[in-house]
């Protein structure tokens, strides 16, 4: 009578262990893509604050120093970064790089003389091959 259900056990065993297995890497998968999709959420916010940051640089400049006006080339400090060149009307471009790996590329352009553009694009890392961007366009 025990003749044929030797071995039952071990089959039980082993479709159970492959049952685990399985429903283990099935979570693993969606915990791991959380974990990418979080990163991916950080790493859109320091963009952000990023081409705030230098959008936010580039109207002070502007509106109390009124560097970009005029042709000829001046600098600027932001974010701690001093003798940054601008200049070049009507449109002038200079870019930031900030301490927590994020940087932002602004262009300010004048040639409507009614309306100011400003463009901020921010990117964080900077460099790599899961970079964020977002950008910023004010007009005053």
């Amino acid at each position: 009578m025990l003749a044929g259900r030797q071995g039952f056990t071990l089959l039980f065993s082993l479709l159970f262990v492959s049952v685990t297995l399985a429903i283990s890497l099935g979570i693993s998968d969606l915990v791991i893509s959380q974990i990418e999709l979080s990163g991916t959420g950080r790493n859109s916010q320091f963009a952000f604050y990023a081409a705030d940051s230098a959008a936010e640089c580039a109207i002070y400049w502007d509106r109390a120093e009124n560097k970009f006006s005029t042709s000829t080339s001046s600098t600027i400090s932001c974010s701690g970064q001093s003798g940054i060149p601008v200049g070049g009307a009507p449109a002038s471009s200079f870019s930031l790089n900030f301490d927590n790996g994020s940087c932002a590329t602004v262009e300010v352009n004048k040639a409507d003389p009614a309306e100011t553009v400003v463009t901020s694009i921010g990117q964080n890392p900077c460099n790599g091959a899961r970079k964020v961007e977002r950008g910023l366009e004010i007009r005053y």
